[in-house]
């Protein structure tokens, strides 16, 4: 048996600060979680949370994966 992928997913209305794995799927272009995860910490940036089995990512940091010449400096950074 294999196991279905997962969609990725995309909110109406605005981007969340934080993301979950489907959600940062979904806003940088992949139509799969797995195909997602398959990218992270190479094309893409590390969860910023990671707590258990809880992972998030920043909006500003797979901005910065995504357009690095646009992003300027890191929000997350100076809070």
């Amino acid at each position: 048996m294999t196991r279905s992928s997962r969609p990725s997913i995309i909110p109406s209305g605005c981007w969340p600060r934080r993301m979950s794995a489907a959600m940062a799927a979904g806003y940088c272009g992949e139509t799969t979680v797995e195909g997602f995860l398959k990218r992270v910490g190479k094309d893409y940036p590390l969860p910023r949370v990671a707590e258990g089995r809880r992972r998030l990512w920043l909006i500003n940091d797979l901005d910065a994966a995504i357009a690095p010449s646009i992003v300027q400096n890191d929000l997350a950074e100076d809070l």
